[in-house]
């Protein structure tokens, strides 16, 4: 069985898609899937200014948290998009057969499946730093959007070098392998032909999501919230730890989390 602390340390290539599909993280993830939760997600979409009935990709969908809300309470057309199968198929079994506003389908974010000047509005939470060839995912973006379309990005970002142990330890797992600094960022998407509109610190919901895995990780670790589930052995006390460790990075600036939004020519 792997236990918790294993998990966090796997190889950072394949951890941010087999860590995240197992039943455990599940459990204690699959609501809160990024820093902010749904408040962040209803501030970005509000700062794209799309137009009524507007089509949307989110990318990097995961299972479909984020995807279901906008088909829920908005009267945007969503197609979530994500590399891992097991991901689209637990997206698809929470998907109301009766909501024909999303879809879900298993795509590489390098190869989209879809036409030129498909979407109103693209989203990626937490996701774009980990596509391995982001210069050619922001082509393909550029591509599927309609022309003056909205891009929305929101993302880990460093605010310096990260501590040794930080970076051996939870880097890996925690979306910041590749995570470069805001400057760095808006470069490379203003080289890809995308418009700056806004660049806002969304760090607060790092903290507050750290303060929700504590409290939800001591009921995993008692056992109650997997029912039927394979349940890791938790040594609390290491994980606490890292996450009391990763707070006071946050806190310090040295990891940070931002909302791009921009626009496509």
């Amino acid at each position: 069985m792997t236990t918790a602390t294993e998990s966090i340390g796997q190889d950072a290539v394949s951890c941010c898609s087999t860590f995240y599909e197992q039943d455990w993280v599940r459990n204690l993830a699959e609501d809160i899937f990024h820093p902010g939760g749904e408040d962040l997600t209803r501030r970005t979409i509000a700062a794209m200014h799309l137009p009524a009935h507007a089509t949307m990709a989110d990318l990097g969908c995961g299972t479909g948290t984020t995807a279901l809300m906008l088909a829920r309470d908005s009267d945007l057309q969503v197609s979530g998009v994500d590399l891992s199968a097991a991901n689209i198929e637990r997206a698809i079994e929470r998907t109301d057969i009766n909501n024909a506003a999303v879809r879900f389908i298993q795509a590489d974010a390098q190869e989209l499946p879809f036409e030129d000047d498909k979407f109103d509005g693209i989203l990626a939470e937490c996701s774009f730093s980990l596509f391995a060839n982001q210069a050619a995912v922001l082509a393909e973006i550029k591509r599927v959007l309609k022309p003056g379309g909205s891009l929305a990005i929101t993302d880990m970002a460093v605010g310096g070098p990260l501590p040794a142990d930080i970076a051996e330890v939870i880097s890996p797992w925690t979306c910041l392998v590749d995570a470069k600094d805001q400057q760095t960022y808006a470069q490379e998407f203003t080289a890809a032909g995308f418009a700056v509109r806004i660049i806002a610190d969304e760090s607060a919901g790092l903290t507050s999501l750290i303060h929700l895995l504590k409290r939800k990780l001591l009921l995993l670790g008692a056992g109650g919230v997997l029912a039927g589930g394979s349940t890791p052995t938790f040594d609390l006390a290491t994980i606490k730890y890292w996450l009391d460790r990763f707070q006071a990075v946050v806190e310090k600036g040295t990891i940070r989390y931002l909302r791009f939004n921009l626009r496509s020519p």
